[in-house]
């Protein structure tokens, strides 16, 4: 499919998978297009499912920027799927990188700064800025890549369980009937949510404060925009979704080394004037 305007055509997203059930090596499968108008379908090891990534992207999609109109969102991603296998642990949302950050003065301040905000709004984070054989640990099954994540079933800005036999809503919809009290009882929930192999879950999640398009971060209260490169140079970013089996509890404080992740969701992003050769 040819790229629109409204497709964002400098920014590439594709879908990654593991070659093998044995290897922890990720590999660019198919491409991504934001604002398409159709869902990009994807399965994995662990997970079948569907994903809308929706931009509020400089010139407007035809068919989505109603959902955008009079709100702080620059990104919207909307997913949908089955389990394969039951999460080992708690399943966690958020990004991450393929190495450790090497951060200077200015940008590892503002981190902190953010990471300190993040800690006080969302219980359950956990960030590393990357631990790596053979300076940061003594084998590879060790490594930690840079990432910031959340536990995904209390983080996520709606989640909706069609239980087996119902129809699950489509994706595209301004809610998929969430309510406030719902809503709420889960964001205030402190323990492991438990996902099975039988029911359909829904979930969305937006951010005001990441344009993926400029590939910068905005709208930080105090702070300028900042180009993505500042913290992770041309490595492309990644937004994620994956189980940690010694993650029992929100608690939990333990490494998520590559070698434990179980992906459900991995895709990678990069602006088109980085796109190796």
């Amino acid at each position: 499919m040819d790229k629109q305007p409204w497709h964002a055509p400098t920014l590439n997203i594709f879908d990654m998978v593991l070659p093998t059930a044995n290897k922890v090596e990720l590999q660019r499968g198919q491409a991504i297009v934001p604002n398409a108008d159709t869902p990009f379908e994807f399965e994995n090891e662990f997970f079948k499912g569907k994903i809308l990534f929706l931009l509020q992207s400089k010139q407007p999609s035809p068919k989505w920027h109603s959902l955008f109109r009079g709100r702080r969102r620059l990104f919207w991603i909307q997913l949908q799927g089955q389990f394969k296998q039951e999460p080992r642990g708690l399943v966690y949302i958020g990004g991450e990188v393929s190495d450790k950050l090497r951060l200077g003065l200015l940008a590892s301040t503002m981190c902190r700064v953010i990471l300190s905000v993040l800690n006080l709004l969302v219980a359950g984070l956990h960030y590393c800025f990357g631990r790596m054989y053979p300076i940061d640990v003594n084998s590879r099954s060790d490594e930690e890549v840079a990432h910031i994540s959340f536990p995904l079933h209390s983080s996520v800005d709606e989640f909706l369980r069609t239980p087996q036999g119902q129809t699950p809503p489509p994706l595209g919809q301004d809610g998929f009937g969430e309510t406030e009290e719902d809503r709420a009882a889960r964001k205030a929930a402190k323990g492991r949510y438990h996902f099975n192999t039988h029911d359909t879950y829904t979930f969305s999640f937006f951010s005001f404060y990441i344009d993926f398009e400029h590939w910068q971060l905005v709208n930080v209260p105090g702070l300028p925009d900042v180009p993505l490169e500042r913290f992770w140079k041309t490595m492309p970013m990644r937004i994620v979704a994956y189980s940690i089996a010694s993650a029992t509890d929100m608690t939990s404080k333990k490494p998520h080394s590559q070698s434990e992740k179980q992906y459900y969701m991995n895709m990678e992003l990069s602006p088109s004037r980085f796109r190796r050769l």
